[in-house]
């Protein structure tokens, strides 16, 4: 089950129940009752803490929105910031993250000399215009499916990238001597498996804070941010 699904059905039956539980109960305190029992499920079935939080606000912030009595036009317009700024989520399963300047530092330590690199789900482009700058001897490129993100980064690139909009899955990786993702865990896998048919002997993929379920890296970089992020970095020789 998808993660956005499994979102979707707990946070109903949190709100179900919660109504069962106190019928006679204000909307608020049925928000709030509904949102704790989500992030408790949530913590059963090994959520990241990061979506028990999000169960938790979310039926409260929703409560609080409807009390704002907000004109229909704001949740429109809302709407379509969000789609264009997301919307590569649901088909990627990959949301909007941003790699800090720890992370992009030792980055820069681990792409050889001349070396062909693509971002895959690169965002705004942060990565390469860091890149840019202190590594103008990498050949950079990158890819984005969010429409936003992308336009972002063709303005802020201009001619110094190749910048691709579509899904990095649909794209032929093999040309590369380094892959760069940010992603998420759900596509590692798949990403995993499309590295065995197509990337070349010598290059390698470095993924910030996901790893590959069931393959050791090669090396695990520690990234000393706030975070505590990792890269992961996997050769292929």
């Amino acid at each position: 089950m998808s993660q956005p699904l499994r979102f979707v059905l707990l946070q109903l039956a949190a709100v179900l129940l919660a109504f069962w539980l106190l019928p006679r109960a204000g909307v608020l305190d049925q928000a709030i009752t509904a949102g704790l029992l989500a992030a408790v499920v949530a913590r059963v079935v090994h959520d990241r803490r990061w979506w028990m939080l999000i169960h938790a606000v979310f039926p409260v912030a929703i409560v609080g929105a409807l009390a704002l009595d907000v004109p229909p036009w704001v949740w429109l317009v809302a709407f379509v910031l969000m789609f264009v700024v997301y919307s590569g989520a649901v088909r990627s399963r990959v949301p909007l993250y941003l790699s800090n300047q720890h992370a992009l530092g030792k980055l820069s330590e681990h792409i050889p000399p001349n070396a062909r690199l693509l971002d895959i789900g690169a965002g705004t482009g942060t990565v390469l215009a860091w890149l840019r700058r202190q590594r103008p001897d990498v050949q950079l490129s990158g890819i984005e499916l969010a429409w936003l993100p992308w336009l972002i980064g063709r303005l802020r690139l201009g001619k110094a990238a190749t910048w691709l909009r579509g899904d990095a899955m649909a794209l032929n990786l093999g040309g590369y001597d380094v892959i760069y993702a940010y992603l998420s865990p759900e596509p590692m896998a798949d990403l995993w498996l499309k590295l065995q048919q197509e990337w070349q002997p010598g290059s390698r993929l470095i993924s910030n804070s996901f790893a590959i379920p069931g393959v050791p890296p090669d090396e695990i970089v520690t990234v000393e941010d706030w975070k505590n992020s990792r890269l992961y970095i996997w050769h292929h020789r």
